[in-house]
């Protein structure tokens, strides 16, 4: 592979994109640095800065979806201004809100052919604002943080997936620290607010490089499959558990039985109820076959089939992140979930009837 580094750099918030981008020119000061943003009309900004002759270009497109902006503008830029000598650094900043595979998915095909790779995928991001983004009922359209389409994602959405895509984490300080000048000390770097959104973070990518301090210039490795792993439905992150939980006070949850459905569903909003982040799988009795994935983010609860179990042991296995309950009593909630002995013996006999 060519000697190229290449850093793309995701964000919810230009302001946060902004800051960490800098952070990178202050180690990487020969970099070549791409902005791009999704203005409405379907009309792509590129700015061009760093080492590379200064440019602000727009192109409106027929259609302003992801795919189109990346195909016909982003990717063709990357081509062109991709460093030429060795050793060269192009960062990349996208378009707030966007995921960061949806267009590496697309581009990495295009740079394997010219022998590059992608080395890091940063996410910047307000750690004092961390927690009331991810429980923030607004969608990014109502927020104003993508005026593209009417996006009905929220910011914890947004987080949900971003945070197990990138690799590193570079913590930034937010508008609200900026405006609210000597008021503002807990949302500081050291404040109050503003460590409990890095542990926070820690917590929910316990994978990435968390660029603490300005001098850190540490980033993380891009892996596609890895990165691919980490945001398949029901994918656990690898946290040190002591005695069934994290330094972070993340709860993990087990069960061996199958759940029933009904008592699953009336337990599940008490067990969501105080947590920033749920993760993980559940095996319920009415389809015992069927891997289904749960996840969370603040407000919004989803669950969804991933097909068989696939080799996988089948069982419930569940992180809560942000918790604020006592692990011994959403253990015993879950585990008033499963079947009873008198149950679970039905549930074997239907199945054996099934499939004899």
């Amino acid at each position: 592979m060519t000697r190229v580094k290449l850093i793309f750099v995701s964000s919810l918030e230009s302001h946060c994109r902004g800051l960490a981008v800098k952070h990178l020119q202050a180690h990487e000061p020969r970099a070549i640095v791409v902005h791009h943003d999704v203005l409405e009309g379907h009309r792509v900004v590129r700015r061009v800065s760093g080492s590379a002759p200064p440019e602000r270009a727009a192109t409106v497109l027929e259609h302003g979806c992801i795919g189109c902006a990346t195909r016909f503008e982003i990717l063709p830029t990357v081509l062109r201004l991709v460093p030429r000598q060795a050793d060269g650094v192009l960062i990349v900043a996208l378009p707030p809100t966007w995921h960061s595979d949806l267009v590496l998915d697309i581009i990495r095909p295009e740079l394997q052919r010219r022998s590059l790779q992608v080395n890091s995928v940063v996410l910047a991001l307000d750690p004092a604002a961390l927690e009331d983004q991810m429980w923030d009922r607004h969608t990014l359209w109502e927020s104003g943080y993508n005026t593209m389409e009417p996006d009905e994602r929220t910011a914890g959405e947004y987080f949900y997936r971003e945070l197990m895509l990138a690799d590193t984490l570079i913590p930034t300080q937010g508008l609200s620290a900026e405006l609210l000048g000597e008021h503002a000390a807990e949302l500081r770097e050291g404040g109050v607010q503003f460590n409990a959104g890095l542990h926070l973070a820690g917590q929910l990518a316990p994978h990435a490089v968390v660029c603490h301090h300005p001098a850190d210039d540490r980033l993380g490795r891009y892996d596609a499959g890895e990165a691919g792993q980490r945001v398949f439905p029901g994918h656990l992150p690898t946290v040190p558990m002591v005695d069934g939980r994290d330094p972070s006070h993340a709860i993990e949850l087990k069960a061996e039985r199958p759940l029933h459905p009904e008592r699953f569903r009336e337990a599940l909003p008490g067990l969501a109820v105080s947590c920033t982040c749920i993760r993980g799988t559940i095996w319920v009795a009415n389809a015992p076959g069927t891997r289904i994935a749960l996840g969370g983010a603040g407000p919004r609860i989803w669950m969804e089939s991933t097909g068989p179990w696939a080799g996988e042991t089948a069982g419930t296995r569940l992180l809560l992140m942000g918790s604020e309950h006592e692990a011994d009593q959403v253990r015993s909630v879950l585990h008033s979930c499963q079947l009873s002995d008198a149950e679970l013996r039905g549930f074997w006999s239907d199945s054996t009837a099934r499939n004899p």
